[in-house]
């Protein structure tokens, strides 16, 4: 265990089963990883904390530290490593997108996989190299590992509802087209929030693609997104 790491799993345990009711529900944690039961405020703290104490880390030791929390028992070791990566852009920024593929070997369920995955990388730094980005987002979606097939889709929620560049959104349908047969809710309810996501930036398209796709889409992807295209409204 990196030395980094034991010091932050000390904090997560001198505050444990201070968690709430949303994150103790295991229909939210569903990994069947060690729970301390640690609220996401608290965690997010404990990110916040350590970085300014350690401003001068380099990325060598940054990456080491993130490396030794996603391989650690808890799901609190886990997500606290996505979040000290989402506070600090100049190391995020850094950070090669295949890199993600090894740590999502690691996480298990919506909750862990979407704290990496959501809003983390902007669309700007996945733009910005895109050709390794555009490889690595269609291998996940390609993968046999479920969690890794929604990593796919969640990692491009952010990035279509906030720029309207064609390649994220054109990207975004050809993995849903990949996917839209699944059944496992971690996947169909995937598909939905990206649709939903893309439609503030790409409403006719994702319309047109309603339309032409509505019988193959999972039906709960359909009706989520038409009522948020009509009404504005999640």
């Amino acid at each position: 265990m990196n030395s980094e790491h034991k010091n932050l799993l000390g904090k997560i345990k001198n505050h444990r089963g201070q968690g709430t009711a949303h994150t103790s529900n295991d229909s939210y944690i569903l990994s069947g990883h060690l729970y301390y039961d640690v609220s996401v405020p608290i965690r997010r703290q404990i990110a916040k904390d350590w970085l300014r104490e350690n401003k001068s880390i380099s990325q060598k030791d940054f990456v080491a530290v993130l490396d030794s929390l996603y391989q650690g028992e808890s799901h609190e070791e886990k997500t606290l490593a996505s979040y000290l990566l989402g506070y600090s852009q100049s190391h995020r920024s850094n950070v090669k997108p295949e890199k993600l593929n090894q740590w999502l070997n690691h996480l298990v369920g919506w909750a862990e996989v979407d704290s990496l995955s959501q809003n983390i990388f902007t669309a700007e730094e996945i733009l910005g190299n895109w050709p390794a980005w555009q490889n690595l987002l269609e291998k996940l979606s390609r993968d046999k590992n479920i969690n890794k097939r929604r990593a796919s889709l969640a990692l491009l929620t952010g990035p279509t509802h906030r720029s309207n560049d064609k390649r994220l959104s054109d990207l975004s349908f050809k993995i849903i087209d990949s996917l839209k047969s699944e059944k496992e809710i971690i996947i169909t309810k995937a598909i939905s929030w990206l649709l939903r996501e893309m439609s503030h930036q790409h409403k006719k398209s994702v319309s047109d693609y309603l339309k032409e796709n509505e019988e193959s889409l999972p039906k709960i992807a359909v009706r989520e997104t038409w009522q948020k295209i009509k009404t504005g409204k999640k």
